[in-house]
């Protein structure tokens, strides 16, 4: 059985994006804040985490930063609003589904992602090499 954790503020979102999660095979812990949704994190594993919000209440972090800290090898899908532009962070997901969530759109997610081999987590940016200490070579030899 797959497992995933679901947090969005806005209830009835919520039980849609839940009862979809389900209907692909999913057991979903459902999350009403970020808090919860961090502390989720922390205790149990998941196969996948879709979040409506891209920052926690009150906080100044990131929440993609705080979810790949704790669950470094979980994708993070941000579900989005189909008014709002992309937020800053947005790369820092696996993939962008739009609400409200279809069953279409999120099974394209799930299975394909963003490079067509399913939901990965990104990796992070390459600034410097470990040998030699210096800036990672961008143009080829």
């Amino acid at each position: 059985m797959k497992y995933a954790l679901l947090y969005d503020d806005d209830a009835a979102a919520r039980r849609h994006s839940a009862t979809l999660l389900k209907s692909l095979g999913y057991a979903v812990a459902e999350a009403t804040t970020a808090q919860a949704a961090l502390n989720a994190t922390r205790a149990l594993h998941f196969d996948v985490i879709l979040t409506a919000s891209a920052h926690a209440d009150g906080e100044r972090r990131a929440l993609p930063g705080e979810l790949s800290r704790l669950a470094p090898r979980t994708p993070t899908i941000l579900l989005l609003p189909q008014d709002e532009p992309l937020p800053p962070v947005y790369r820092s997901f696996s993939a962008t589904v739009t609400k409200p969530v279809t069953v279409r759109a999120l099974r394209h997610a799930l299975e394909f992602g963003l490079d067509g081999t399913g939901p990965r987590p990104v990796p992070p940016a390459m600034h410097s090499e470990r040998r030699h200490h210096g800036l990672r070579r961008t143009a080829p030899r």
